[in-house]
């Protein structure tokens, strides 16, 4: 690695903007510049908080010759629009999930890194969490066997005034409810560790809250080679609960409650099992997956980007790799609407 120390610039001051801020702050070579939010009260106090300058006008920002990576984290259907704004100024970009709400918007956010030799990258941190870094690890080497089935469950809840007060839950910014803004962290575990998804059956409705988008959404799939899957997230469940993902081969049966480990029942290992796993959660706060773990994880896919830049590789998760839980999610609103399975090529 370079003695180079990267800049970077932050859009959107809200919910996840302190956990980017800290995770920079420890990575050596990087350095928070500049945050910018319309919302010029919210930018002056995320500014103060960092010690970086504030900015209202993004294109003010992206003039620093001095800045080099920009974070998007504004809501979701403005992050390919904001993200091609960037790459055109010459910077690199990386999303906070999900990378945006449309294939188009994706895809043209994509080809705007493509034709401006900037990296597109994505923020999943579910992915650099040690139990998943594990499991992935372990069906790399093949100590699962063959897979066969694996299964998402996200039974989380929001409240009425989550969605009164903001863009969540709207078409426009949002594309989607549960399914695309809550449950896309273990969808996007889910497809990372089955691998392509070949058709959905999809249900998507609004049962509890009165919203433009779903708050439940359920649907089978096959993955390619005839495995099978499940996935049912939702923001109405009473009081919340800790999402859950299993996956299940010939050689072992893996169980992952609220990020920790309730079954690894696997060939050559020591049997575990605690029913306890999970339960300090936070499945009905917003808030509630910015703890310290969030930060770390953040600090390694961050990172990652900067090590692509130098090593001239794609980021762990670029543009295309986040690509592919939005095109599942938008594949079951899909086939809820049509009530047709829906065919991915």
């Amino acid at each position: 690695m370079s003695d180079r120390t990267y800049g970077f610039g932050l859009v959107g001051c809200g919910v996840i903007a302190p956990t980017h801020a800290e995770a920079i702050s420890r990575i050596e070579n990087a350095q928070l510049l500049g945050v910018c939010d319309l919302n010029e009260d919210a930018a002056k106090a995320c500014a103060a908080e960092h010690g970086a300058e504030a900015y209202t006008d993004l294109a003010e920002m992206l003039a620093r010759e001095d800045l080099d990576v920009v974070n998007i984290l504004t809501p979701s259907g403005l992050h390919a629009r904001l993200g091609v704004q960037c790459a055109d100024a010459g910077k690199h970009v990386i999303c906070t999930k999900p990378i945006d709400i449309t294939l188009e918007n994706i895809d043209a956010l994509i080809e705007a890194g493509d034709r401006n030799g900037v990296k597109i990258a994505a923020t999943h941190q579910n992915r650099s969490y040690p139990v998943y870094e594990k499991v992935r690890r372990y069906i790399d080497e093949g100590r699962l066997g063959k897979l066969l089935y694996g299964n998402a469950f996200v039974p989380w809840f929001r409240s009425d005034e989550y969605y009164a007060k903001g863009w969540q839950g709207t078409k426009a910014l949002d594309g989607g409810g549960a399914l695309i803004n809550q449950s896309i962290h273990y969808i996007d575990l889910l497809v990372w560790f089955m691998g392509k998804v070949e058709r959905i059956y999809g249900f998507a409705d609004a049962l509890l809250h009165d919203i433009e988008t779903e708050d439940i959404g359920s649907a089978v799939l096959k993955f390619e080679g005839g495995r099978h899957g499940m996935i049912q997230g939702t923001t109405c469940t009473y009081n919340g609960m800790p999402a859950r993902i299993e996956l299940h081969g010939t050689k072992g049966n893996i169980v992952v409650v609220g990020d920790e480990v309730a079954l690894w029942d696997v060939e050559g290992d020591e049997r575990i099992e605690d029913p306890m796993a999970g339960r300090a959660g936070g499945a009905s706060d917003p808030k509630g997956g910015m703890q310290e773990n969030a930060v770390v994880a953040h600090v390694k896919q961050i990172g990652d980007v900067l090590a692509s830049i130098e090593e001239d590789r794609a980021p762990m998760i670029d543009g295309h790799e986040a690509r592919r839980a939005v095109e599942v999610i938008l594949s079951i609103y899909q086939a809820s609407e049509t009530g047709e399975p829906v065919v991915l090529a």
